[in-house]
């Protein structure tokens, strides 16, 4: 009775590693094909209600892209009964621990009619405070039927920015906006945010 010969080591763990990793690789692909409908969907509810946080009178928002310095620049016209009242555009800035991406809404004369971060990923209880909601709900008020209606509170870091104009800073450097305490970084890229936003609408549309 002739022995079989075993696969030799040097041969047998390389070809069992590239089985594994086809396996692992034909089943994230799936995963992903499954998941990258919905995190799209996601993505989009995010941005429509962003939109009107950012530009609350508008009723439609055509979206334009622009060649700025060879990079492309994607904004919005904000229209209301089909007539243009001003621009929405995104803008990111490096803070603390991430990059801060926030949507801008401007009026025709480029004053800001509100902001939304959109992502965010700063230090806990410190720099994510750019998205504090300040409830004025307590558990007495809970419990007692009397909580305020709180639809459509907005972070009072944000609403600061409401009717400024570019560029806007923090008080530490000269400007009106309050700086979240212990968490300028944090602050000062909001700002920095908002300002490559707007000037990226005022460029596209020269």
């Amino acid at each position: 009775m002739t022995e079989k010969k075993k696969m030799p080591d040097w041969i047998k763990f390389p070809l069992t590693l590239l089985v594994v990793t086809l396996i692992s690789a034909a089943s994230l692909a799936a995963l992903y094909s499954v998941t990258l409908p919905k995190k799209k969907a996601m993505q989009k509810k995010i941005e429509q209600e962003a939109l009107k946080v950012v530009m609350p009178e508008a009723d439609s928002f055509e979206i334009k892209i622009a060649d700025l310095d060879g990079e492309k620049f994607q904004y919005r016209i904000a229209k209301k009964g089909g007539r243009e009242i001003g621009y929405v555009a995104q803008g990111h800035a490096t803070g603390y621990s991430s990059i801060l991406q926030v949507m801008v809404g401007v009026d025709k004369k480029f004053v800001v009619q509100g902001i939304k971060v959109l992502y965010q990923k700063e230090t806990p209880g410190l720099g994510d405070k750019v998205e504090e909601i300040l409830s004025k709900k307590t558990w007495g008020t809970i419990f007692a039927g009397t909580s305020p209606d709180e639809t459509g509170l907005r972070p009072w870091f944000q609403v600061q920015f409401d009717n400024k104009k570019v560029p806007v800073k923090v008080n530490k450097d000269g400007g009106d906006i309050d700086a979240i305490t212990g968490a300028t970084i944090s602050s000062r890229a909001v700002c920095n945010a908002v300002n490559e936003a707007v000037s990226g609408i005022q460029k596209a549309l020269k």
